[in-house]
């Protein structure tokens, strides 16, 4: 059974293919010595992002490297049933950061960031940004006690992120326009005549700070994309993705509670 405490952190799954494990990770052995003080002995969790987590018992610790030896492995828990795909439109980066973080800790297994026709060109991801994406991802999973490594991929156009959706059973846009059904009434509607209540796979997209366009609109629909409503309130481009997310999850994730 592996260590039940909050000391997670997601390594390359290379770094675990024997017993004894050398990191070389000046950061982590800062955090593991000089933020959270522990000492030879002590133990930590380490995940592979593959869905496997190990128990690590550290013998030592210096100002770059973490040594320890791995006591025991079994499956990492704490990934709901639902594969969720967020494609969250790009935004000033500290909303768009914000809300990838938030919808890592809730669940949600990949993340396209999505270049729309409001998009600001300011909002265009470089390598740093991408790195500094994987980094919020990857503190975020260890935070929430996730085990599976979420995905990020590099950003797309909406046309093209709209064209690759036919992977999951169902995609929906959250959207203002007038007319669109409610996020609960389509989803419960799409289970029951489908006869498929264990839905596993699912496209959110959600639209930037200026709207989406009709025209991207008509894109998303002609793709089989499916709009939606979150309600009568107009939510800010950052929280409509994490309310959506909570509410998916809420209603899909039938996996019992974690062992």
């Amino acid at each position: 059974m592996a260590v039940k405490n909050t000391f997670r952190f997601f390594v390359e799954p290379a770094t675990l293919r024997n017993d004894l494990v050398r990191l070389e990770d000046p950061a982590l052995a800062h955090q593991l010595s000089r933020v959270l003080r522990l000492n030879p002995g002590d133990q930590i969790l380490l995940l592979d992002g593959l869905g496997t987590a190990y128990t690590l018992e550290l013998t030592a610790l210096s100002r770059k490297e973490v040594v320890g030896h791995i006591l025991a492995h079994e499956p990492a828990t704490g990934e709901p049933d639902l594969h969720l795909t967020i494609y969250l439109p790009l935004m000033r980066a500290e909303r768009f950061e914000w809300a990838l973080q938030k919808c890592v800790e809730l669940g949600a297994s990949r993340f396209v960031p999505v270049l729309c026709a409001r998009s600001l060109a300011s909002e265009r991801a470089d390598e740093r940004k991408h790195e500094r994406w994987q980094r919020i991802v990857r503190e975020a999973a260890e935070q929430s006690c996730r085990g599976l490594l979420p995905a990020i991929e590099r950003p797309q156009t909406f046309a093209s992120a709209c064209a690759q959706v036919n992977q999951a059973s169902l995609a929906l846009l959250l959207a203002e326009f007038d007319g669109m059904p409610l996020l609960r009434t389509l989803l419960r509607t799409y289970l029951t005549t489908t006869g498929n209540p264990n839905l596993t796979s699912l496209a959110l997209f959600s639209g930037p700070e200026g709207g989406l366009t009709p025209d991207e609109l008509t894109t998303a629909v002609d793709h089989g994309i499916m709009p939606v409503s979150l309600g009568p309130r107009i939510l800010r481009a950052e929280t409509a993705p994490v309310a959506a997310t909570a509410a998916l999850l809420y209603e899909l994730d039938n996996r019992s509670a974690v062992a």
